[in-house]
């Protein structure tokens, strides 16, 4: 949902994002097997919860998946992040907003945390710092974030966020396995009561 007077391609959207412990950025050629590794670690997890997640495929296939997300955030179209490690270098997570509107100013924040770097609350870091980032930078007037019945992990991190129940779907999503659950949807209007957190973010290059 666009209007003619709005050309995304030319919002700027200053990167990277940086909090105490992960620089937040987009997804970019190159990174595609180190994300690869990271889905084959996850796999049980992903396979489980995340609609894309139906078929493991390969470096290659995760290769070329990046290189179109790139082009997609130069267009302004998505934003597929990973999240990295700010003291190892390592990506540690997949991150980003999506579905979003530029007329409306709405934004969805979706995520994933590597298995071996789970239980460390990099999800709640870096959803923090995404609400801060859309909120602040992108001047968003609504942040949309969601769950499937189930899944317990994702629901504390937004609960712990304090976003706002706004809808439960029912039966409204299909998992990879086939099996059709509900879709528990959230919102925030603004940081109001966010947990602390040290983030800024920098000047595109």
């Amino acid at each position: 949902m666009q209007t003619t007077d709005i050309r995304p391609i030319l919002i700027d959207i200053p990167m990277p994002i940086i909090t105490p412990r992960l620089i937040l950025r987009p997804a970019m050629p190159g990174d595609g097997a180190a994300i690869h590794a990271n889905k084959v670690e996850t796999w049980d997890q992903l396979s489980r919860w995340m609609p894309w997640a139906k078929t493991m495929g390969t470096a290659d296939d995760d290769e070329a998946t990046v290189r179109e997300a790139y082009a997609k955030f130069i267009r302004r179209d998505d934003m597929m992040m990973v999240g990295v490690n700010r003291e190892t270098g390592r990506i540690v997570m997949g991150t980003g907003l999506h579905r979003f509107c530029w007329t409306v100013r709405t934004f969805e924040i979706g995520y994933w945390v590597t298995k071996s770097a789970q239980g460390h609350g990099y999800a709640t870091e870096s959803t923090n710092a995404l609400i801060r980032y859309a909120f602040g930078a992108l001047k968003a007037r609504r942040v949309d974030i969601a769950h499937a019945t189930g899944n317990e992990a994702s629901r504390r991190v937004i609960e712990k966020l304090g976003f706002i129940p706004e809808a439960l779907r029912k039966m409204n999503t299909v998992l990879p396995d086939g099996t059709v659950t509900d879709h528990h949807d959230y919102v925030r209007f603004n940081t109001d009561g966010l947990p602390d957190l040290d983030v800024r973010w920098e000047t595109e290059t």
